[in-house]
């Protein structure tokens, strides 16, 4: 039952406590919020106190604050309905109660026959205006619900999904703007436990985790007002995704993630027999680079390979983490890595094949598949340990993502080979090129753009014509221009397809698929947006243009 608060103003004490006990004898959902012998004194309390009320009964004429001047000043703070007590003589301000939305009057001396009739009327009036409000609260706790099940949605498919054209990255105008911090979170010992446990022991772990992941978001984070996505990725791996305030600063947000991942740590491990390793990603304020905050996030999880897992890995402290021999590796291959390391790092290519047959050589004389995995890890670990030594992690933070999976996707020995000493020539070549200045990105970018419109473009690529790290690039881009990476590619694109338009007969979906868009329909909504015309109409009008 929806209690009905009410508020009695009057003057005189007798009419109060009459009022007060007229409202009691109605029922149990008539609540008294309060009583007050001055209009004054009741604005006061609404406003230092907050107090909340539905119906207010107040006398018309009072000394301090009369009840009309009440009445207009709370409704500048609160919706409720009003009832004025008069005497016969007041009808000039009965008349402005009611232009000011009384919904009722009562006459002194109050007769309490047609006191129980008003105040069953005003009931019906309150009772409706309840229940559509909380209409409207269902209404929107369902639309915030089914849009927060969308931007789930979104989420997963970009976390699964490989890198995309870039006008896919409208889907992040569905989130709000401000700081957002990306955390990924796996369970370590899953393949090493396959063996111990049966399916539903499985499906159990996987359900509490989850249920823990849900009280941890709400209590740790929501219950800071922090905005939080949080979904399943792979088997017993989940991905969050954080949005802060302008009211947060960095150092304080950082303190907040950091806490909250550790308490992530130490609740599964008590809760099941699994310890897990969370890594916490760099802030960022687009989420344009979604994509590369999650490959960043992956390459910081390979690292407890080497550093062993049930650690936070944040990638601010990147730079110092350092790569630990294995006592599970022979010293020679030790050895042949320390080798083609130093000829990596000296830019010697002859030597360094010399050293890298040396080193495959020794791996192949390994009669364990797990061994191989680790010697080979070992090495490409050390060779990105450099490459983020020397800056290069700025520029390609996800180029050690797929090395690591050259050993679980090698159809044998031979392959494996090839595809490390391509890999690592290829992080040489990158090396040198990261030494040499680009007098003009913003130009080289926008001549490359230009000549792969019709082309798959992401800001991946863009940045990668440059040299540049794709977080950073959107910065320098936006500072440089004035414009967003997006609206650029946009623009451009929308202008050769004008051209087309004026000077070609193709049709509408041989332009669109030219210029990058696959969705015709998506094509002319987004002309017409930037243009103001349909494509069709923007070319008929040009061709009357031509008659003139």
């Amino acid at each position: 039952m929806t209690q009905i608060r009410t508020i009695i103003v009057d003057d005189e004490g007798r009419i109060r406590r009459g009022i007060e006990r007229m409202v009691r004898s109605l029922g149990e959902e008539w609540e008294i919020a309060g009583t007050f012998s001055d209009g004054l004194e009741v604005y006061e309390a609404v406003v230092n106190e907050s107090i909340s009320f539905d119906l207010l009964i107040s006398d018309i004429k009072m000394p301090e604050m009369d009840g009309l001047t009440l009445n207009k000043k709370l409704k500048e703070h609160l919706s409720f309905l009003t009832i004025f007590i008069s005497g016969y003589d007041d009808f000039e301000y009965l008349q402005t109660a009611m232009r000011d939305g009384a919904v009722n009057y009562i006459l002194k001396p109050i007769d309490k026959e047609q006191f129980h009739v008003q105040m069953d009327e005003v009931k019906q009036k309150i009772q409706t205006v309840q229940e559509e409000k909380q209409e409207w609260i269902t209404m929107q706790e369902k639309a915030s619900q089914l849009e927060y099940t969308k931007q789930l949605q979104r989420l997963s498919e970009m976390t699964w999904n490989e890198e995309k054209d870039i006008l896919y990255l409208d889907w992040t105008r569905e989130f709000p703007n401000g700081c957002y911090q990306l955390i990924h979170m796996s369970v370590d010992q899953i393949y090493s436990k396959t063996k111990e446990y049966l399916p539903e022991d499985w499906n159990n772990w996987s359900q509490k985790i989850e249920h823990l992941l849900e009280e941890l978001v709400e209590a740790d984070i929501r219950d800071q007002q922090i905005d939080c996505w949080w979904w399943r990725g792979s088997k017993f791996s989940y991905w969050l995704l954080l949005h802060f305030e302008d009211k947060y600063d960095k150092d304080e947000i950082s303190l907040k993630t950091g806490q909250f991942a550790q308490h992530i740590g130490v609740s599964i491990q008590k809760l099941t027999p699994f310890t897990a390793s969370v890594a916490l990603g760099h802030k960022f304020n687009d989420l344009a680079l979604f994509s590369n905050m999650k490959n960043e996030l992956l390459t910081l999880l390979q690292f407890r390979m080497i550093q062993g897992g049930n650690r936070v890995f944040q990638a601010e402290s990147f730079h110092d983490i350092k790569i630990q021999k294995s006592k599970g590796i022979s010293s020679s291959i030790l050895k042949y890595t320390e080798q083609v390391i130093t000829s990596f790092a000296q830019g010697k290519k002859a030597e360094l094949l010399q050293a890298l047959q040396g080193f495959f050589r020794e791996v192949e004389t390994l009669s364990s598949p797990i061994m191989i995995n680790e010697a080979v890890h070992y090495l490409l670990i050390g060779i990105a340990n450099y490459w983020i030594e020397n800056d290069g992690y700025s520029e390609d933070p996800e180029l050690l993502t797929n090395a690591l999976s050259f050993t679980k996707h090698a159809a044998n020995f031979i392959q494996l080979k090839d595809q490390v000493k391509i890999w690592i020539l290829h992080v040489m070549e990158k090396m040198t090129r990261l030494k040499k200045e680009q007098q003009n990105p913003i130009q080289v970018a926008k001549e490359w753009i230009k000549d792969n419109l019709g082309d798959n473009i992401s800001i991946k690529k863009i940045a990668q014509q440059v040299y540049m790290n794709p977080n950073y690039f959107c910065d320098y881009f936006k500072n440089q221009t004035g414009e967003t990476i997006l609206d650029y590619v946009t623009s451009a694109r929308l202008e050769k397809a004008k051209e087309l338009l004026e000077n070609t007969d193709l049709k509408i979906y041989d332009i669109s698929l030219s210029v990058g868009y696959q969705d015709t329909k998506y094509f002319s909504r987004l002309f017409k947006q930037w243009i103001g015309q349909t494509p069709s109409q923007f070319r008929d009008h040009f061709a009357k243009t031509l008659t003139k």
